[in-house]
């Protein structure tokens, strides 16, 4: 005996489907919901950053990771955030044309950064403070190291020693950490050669000098030096414009989280408020060495152009160039 008839098994079926459908759209209410509430946000306008190198990083891009860490901060914000590359010059040319970015990253003085740098709500930072107010915050820092294949570091002497110049105040650094006298100075590429060669069995350099021995597989030791740096690269909030004043200072917080900080360590670059995230010993000991001094970024760039020459002539011994270079740094 048939216990269905065709015609109730069509309704059986029916009423089947329709139960399935009912309940695949109610368990899916939660995700559809959850995925509703990180919709991005409306659109409400663009945030301009320039991004400007002074000094040699570690490895990749910092503009590049710049533009990937605004990615998240536009889904949340509805900002567009367009990051341009600038040399300092051509920063400076399209500054004295008025064109000026809502947001700047840079490393080193600036002309219209001093004259048109905003000051910051909430933060602190004793190198771009002006009058008791912050008017830059560090979003990474490099280091400097002394680095050896074969040593202890305990004979780091202006014979077997060379230090690499890259445009920054490494003599400052050297002066800092004890070294004086006449050592050797080289361009930086050719001080890492001369170094790699055996000409010397120690090297003065930075971070950068760290990832070309990684990825030439160069067998080193670094020893992080921590009596001073200058390789910070700042934010600055340059709008007048209320609305973007407040949307760069989201960017700002944005860079600054601890998500962001610690992405650092694909750029080879150390956090300044957390962990950047490497499993480099020497990067991961060169977080812990904070600097104990450093220098103002807001100085003019006839003032650094004397200060490198003082620390150059401290390092070598010269005196007046120690108390210069003393009365300087921070």
């Amino acid at each position: 005996m048939k216990v269905f008839s065709k015609k109730s098994r069509r309704i059986f079926l029916c009423l089947l489907v329709c139960g399935i459908v009912a309940f695949a759209c109610f368990a899916a209410y939660p995700a559809c919901n959850a995925k509703k509430e990180s919709e991005p946000q409306p659109y409400r306008g663009v945030l301009r950053v320039w991004h400007i190198d002074s000094f040699e990083g570690g490895t990749g891009s910092r503009a590049a990771f710049l533009r990937n860490a605004a990615k998240t901060f536009e889904q949340e914000s509805g900002m567009y955030v367009l990051v341009t590359a600038h040399t300092a010059e051509s920063a400076a040319l399209a500054a004295e044309e008025g064109i000026l970015p809502d947001v700047l990253s840079f490393g080193r003085y600036l002309d219209f950064a001093a004259d048109d740098a905003k000051a910051l709500r909430g933060f602190d930072f004793s190198y771009a403070e002006q009058d008791g107010k912050t008017y830059a915050v560090p979003w990474c820092r490099g280091n400097y190291f002394l680095f050896t294949s074969e040593g202890d570091f305990s004979d780091v002497g202006t014979e077997n020693t060379v230090i690499s110049d890259g445009g920054t105040l490494v003599d400052a650094a050297a002066f800092a950490e004890g070294m004086t006298g006449e050592y050797a100075v080289e361009e930086s590429v050719r001080a890492y050669v001369s170094f790699l060669n055996g000409k010397y069995k120690y090297l003065l350099g930075t971070q950068r000098d760290l990832f070309r021995f990684r990825t030439r597989g160069a067998e080193v030791q670094a020893k992080p030096l921590s009596s001073f740096c200058d390789l910070y690269q700042y934010l600055s909030i340059c709008t007048d414009d209320p609305a973007l004043f407040s949307a760069a200072e989201e960017f700002v917080d944005c860079i600054l989280s601890e998500e962001v900080q610690g992405k650092l360590s694909q750029i080879g670059m150390i956090s300044v408020s957390g962990d950047c995230g490497s499993s480099e010993p020497a990067l991961q000991a060169a977080q812990q060495a904070v600097p104990s001094s450093g220098v103002s970024v807001f100085l003019s760039e006839s003032v650094q152009t004397q200060l490198q020459e003082a620390a150059r002539a401290a390092r070598k011994g010269d005196k007046n160039g120690a108390i210069f270079l003393q009365k300087i740094l921070s």
